[in-house]
């Protein structure tokens, strides 16, 4: 966790270094090909998310709420659950805007909320990349977020990544068309 403080951090200090007069707010939706085992199914359902959004200067916060159905919940659970439910995911990262074109990088932890008011005991964590166009109001963006089950996995992919083995990074990368509303 210490090693996350310090690029968080700069982060923030250089999102403080560069004076704005306006932070942007955001509201989105994401279709996201159904997939069943990591392998897309043609007759699978696309998966629809929530966005929300905040900027200010570099500095980028959201969360994201993908709708899941029941049998991605009884694969990613291993079999414990069978319902649908929604996979949260909370984010910080860094946003660059060169008009027209966005993009991001966010790192954040999740957790899956249940149909019936539970939620899976186990939070995780994800990494998401996006780039995109934004006209004016608003935006239209193709994001990539790759879901692991902890600090450990996450840092174990990026590290085999650096090694020049981007399969473990890339395996089980979600692929999510994003249509964003700015304020």
């Amino acid at each position: 966790m210490k090693k996350l403080l310090l690029p968080l951090a700069a982060i923030l200090l250089l999102a403080f270094a560069v004076p704005t007069a306006f932070a942007d707010a955001e509201l989105g939706i994401g279709l996201t090909p159904g997939q069943i085992s990591g392998n897309t199914d043609a007759n699978a359902q696309p998966l629809e998310s929530f966005h929300v959004g905040w900027s200010w200067t570099i500095l980028y916060l959201s969360w994201d709420a993908y709708a899941m159905p029941d049998y991605w919940v009884w694969n990613a659970t291993g079999g414990s659950y069978a319902v649908p439910g929604f996979l949260n995911l909370f984010d910080a990262g860094i946003k660059l805007t060169l008009q027209p074109f966005t993009a991001y990088l966010e790192v954040g932890t999740d957790y899956l909320y249940l149909r019936g008011g539970n939620t899976y005991p186990n939070m995780g964590v994800n990494a998401r990349l996006g780039l995109g166009l934004r006209f004016g109001w608003w935006g239209v963006d193709l994001s990539g977020t790759q879901v692991f089950a902890s600090f450990g996995d996450m840092e174990a992919a990026f590290k085999d990544a650096a090694a020049g083995n981007t399969a473990t990074l890339l395996n089980g990368l979600v692929p999510t068309l994003n249509f964003t509303i700015y304020f």
